[in-house]
């Protein structure tokens, strides 16, 4: 077999890939002329026709559903172009309207990498996604941590389809995630490690995602937009780090100023007494 006809193959598996990858459904549900057309296209394979129609129909009043048919549509066409960047943006707004939204398995694992990295781009800029993959389980070491030291997450993972895993963490309150990607080993065991500067009280978020060879997501532990909480111990600090320790402090230190001024400027009689009150 030729490089050229494994080329042409490949096409070929794409664009079946994507000629299917919109839900009958979904179409049936459809009432802008504009979307409509744009779905005609795309059906036909005219991918720049169809771009060049949902672009326009963006800038109607549509409904939720009409929204999501036409950004999974608008990624997908850009993806038949060869237009990466345009794909994973036209994505990343289908995730912000339906955050559990997820492409079909039978969708080429091209495409789902794509969307893979779409759904890290909204997480780590602050609106979370969520998930309908199969759950993985994750231990943490240790399982109690505390503010400022490491944390250990590890999955395992058995038959070999999952090759990487992305872990997505934040200190709750945090607007949006920081993300580690680790590869595993060959026995699907995955381990990454949480630096100590990011361990702050008082909740750890987080969620576990493992990818395929092409970087779509094979299974999950959380949601972006449920992720999974540990409680952080806060760290002892030494008494004379705390506020009120020092307002003791200078309120003694005070009081001493005001009786040695007492003594000075007070006539030395037998019968003469001061007390001094710190408060």
């Amino acid at each position: 077999m030729t490089s050229d006809f494994r080329m042409l193959a490949r096409a070929i598996a794409l664009l079946l890939a994507l000629s299917l990858a919109l839900p009958s459904t979904a179409r049936a549900e459809i009432d802008s002329p504009l979307v409509k057309k744009g779905l005609a296209a795309y059906a036909e394979l005219d991918y720049a026709r169809a771009i060049a129609l949902l672009e326009q129909a963006r800038n109607e009043s549509l409904t939720r559903e009409e929204k999501i048919v036409t950004y999974q549509t608008l990624g997908l066409a850009q993806v038949g172009l060869g237009h990466t960047v345009e794909a994973q943006a036209a994505f990343g707004h289908l995730l912000r309207i339906d955050p559990s939204f997820q492409l079909d398995r039978s969708v080429a694992p091209k495409v789902r990498a794509l969307f893979e990295e779409a759904k890290a781009q909204v997480a780590t800029s602050g609106r979370g996604v969520g998930s309908s993959l199969p759950s993985v389980a994750v231990t943490l070491e240790p399982a109690a941590p505390h503010e400022g030291r490491p944390i250990t997450i590890r999955a395992t993972y058995a038959g070999g389809v999952a090759q990487k895993m992305a872990v997505y963490h934040r200190t709750a309150g945090q607007p949006s995630f920081s993300r580690l990607l680790v590869p595993g080993n060959a026995d699907g065991r995955f381990e990454a490690n949480i630096p100590g500067l990011a361990v702050q009280p008082p909740l750890l978020e987080y969620h576990v995602a493992l990818l395929d060879e092409s970087g779509a997501a094979v299974a999950s532990a959380g949601t972006l937009g449920q992720p999974l909480t540990v409680a952080i111990e806060r760290k002892k600090r030494p008494i004379y780090t705390r506020g009120w320790f020092w307002g003791v402090i200078g309120g003694v230190a005070a009081a001493g100023a005001i009786a040695a001024t007492l003594a000075v400027v007070l006539p030395r009689t037998g019968n003469t007494s001061v007390t001094v009150n710190p408060q």
